[in-house]
């Protein structure tokens, strides 16, 4: 036989493989798989690495857990030889819209409308109608279709060119005084709960009250009150792409993204665009695409290579650094990180906008010690100064930022985890996972969800158990 059998759909009800899926692990699965009762005749390894294209002592080692197996192409891979149902992959969150359905069945293409601010309103007032009439069900059945490279992109190097001349505009009247001082202050309640998680109603609030501005602007005349507006425009939608990515909704995150650059375009704030560039970053990253996650942030590089402010510069070179680690591209990464630093030393908080007020000293370490552990994953000798940066994050950070703190101990452990020291990186967990439970921020959970993978090949060890099964009971509530 030159590949694996066909077999029966209950095959994958197995609970050894619902446990592998459960778990986000191939090793586990191409292990349990192997053992299946069902199999007619033994699946050897030395079978199973034909099949897949590997040797025997690689599988072995995926089994086993001492190797991790994380390249998305790899994962694809196995799955696709082994044939396994698309309902059961945990990993394939990105795939071509072409792929998922007519255009007529979602909400607007946002990439292809014209930069033209009548449009960009259109387009926000179509797309938060569209998204408030569907459900949670459906926003998730949606949520792997996400636009990946060239297609990403292109269209937003649209964003260094000016917008179509707005003088001839509307006649109607123009947004008053008073009215962008109401907007802001619901723009500020709602960003509010931007980091708290379990959005629910919040998510719709924003949403609504994006519809109800973006209808405004399509009838307000050229102006600065007019690009205000737009701004504040764009911060609603930054806020709606968060809470859609920490719910795992990726399609609706990158929609909201791609609006609130052109938004902040339309409200003439190059530096909250490249912002949200370093945004849309952050998700082709969490999506295992850092190519597409480099492009995005030399993009706003480039767009304000001369009008970004030190701290900007200081985010989007973190960014950037973010992109070198997924890579395994050590002296690239250091190289961005020290660059970073000089940056931010020359900051004056006062002159920085305040939409980067969040990016304090406590955020630069905490980004910088994340990602040394990412690059510790390709070289073991970064971890020490992955553990530097985080507990210093943790010395500096604000007591009320919860969630980040959050964020800051489990990046901790999973560099004691790369360390090789699994009981001190459950004990990291054991004490974050109240406030993990109480959060209900789907980010932190996935973080969680990787510390559980990452453990795995200490299984073996009581307390790794114990807490794998901890941050499973959390999942499941």
């Amino acid at each position: 036989m030159h590949g694996p059998p066909e077999v029966p759909d209950d095959f994958w009800d197995h609970p050894a493989i619902a446990a592998a899926c459960s778990d986000r692990d191939m090793g586990a699965l191409i292990s349990a798989y192997r053992h299946h009762p069902q199999h007619l005749s033994r699946v050897t390894q030395d079978r199973m690495a034909a099949w897949l294209g590997i040797s025997q002592a690689q599988l072995s080692r995926y089994e086993s857990g001492e190797n991790q197996i994380d390249r998305l192409d790899r994962l694809r891979h196995f799955a696709l030889v082994l044939g396994v149902p698309g309902e059961r992959l945990w990993f394939d969150r990105v795939v071509i819209p072409a792929q998922v359905g007519s255009p007529e069945s979602g909400p607007p293409d946002v990439l292809a409308a014209p930069w033209e601010a009548t449009s960009i309103a259109r387009s926000v007032e179509e797309t938060a109608r569209s998204d408030l009439a569907i459900s949670r069900r459906a926003a998730l059945t949606g949520a792997a279709a996400v636009t990946v490279g060239s297609a990403l992109v292109e269209p937003l190097q649209r964003w260094l060119h000016p917008l179509q001349n707005l003088s001839k505009w509307s006649s109607h009247s123009a947004i008053s005084e008073e009215e962008l001082v109401a907007l802001q202050r619901v723009a500020d309640g709602l960003r509010g709960w931007g980091g708290r998680g379990g959005y629910g109603l919040a998510r719709k609030a924003v949403l609504g009250q994006l519809d109800e501005l973006a209808e405004r602007l399509q009838r307000a005349p050229a102006g600065p009150t007019t690009e205000r507006a737009f701004f504040i425009g764009a911060e609603l939608s930054k806020v709606a792409a968060s809470m859609s990515f920490d719910q795992g909704l990726h399609n609706a995150a990158q929609r909201y993204y791609v609006l609130a650059v052109r938004m902040a375009k339309a409200g003439h704030n190059d530096g909250f665009a490249a912002l949200c560039l370093a945004a849309m970053a952050r998700q082709m990253f969490d999506l295992g695409r850092p190519e597409d996650g480099l492009e995005l942030v030399q993009l706003g590089q480039y767009g304000t290579r001369r009008t970004g402010t030190p701290t900007l510069k200081a985010l989007l070179l973190t960014r950037e650094a973010w992109a070198y680690a997924q890579m395994g591209k050590v002296r690239e990464f250091h190289q961005a990180v020290g660059m970073a630093q000089d940056s931010f030393s020359q900051r004056d908080e006062d002159n920085e906008p305040r939409y980067l007020h969040s990016f304090d000293e406590a955020e630069l370490e905490g980004v910088i010690g994340a990602r040394c552990r990412d690059l510790a994953m390709h070289d073991p000798a970064q971890a020490v100064f992955a553990e530097q940066h985080i507990r210093r994050a943790l010395e500096l950070r604000d007591p009320s930022k919860v969630r980040n703190r959050a964020f800051d101990v489990i990046g901790l452990a999973r560099t004691k985890m790369v360390a090789g020291d699994p009981e001190a990186a459950c004990g990291l967990i054991n004490e974050v996972l109240p406030t993990a439970a109480k959060l209900s921020s789907g980010r932190v959970l996935r973080k969680l969800e990787d510390f559980a993978k990452e453990a795995a090949r200490h299984r073996h060890i009581r307390a790794v158990q114990e807490t794998r099964d901890a941050i499973r009971a959390i999942r499941t509530a």
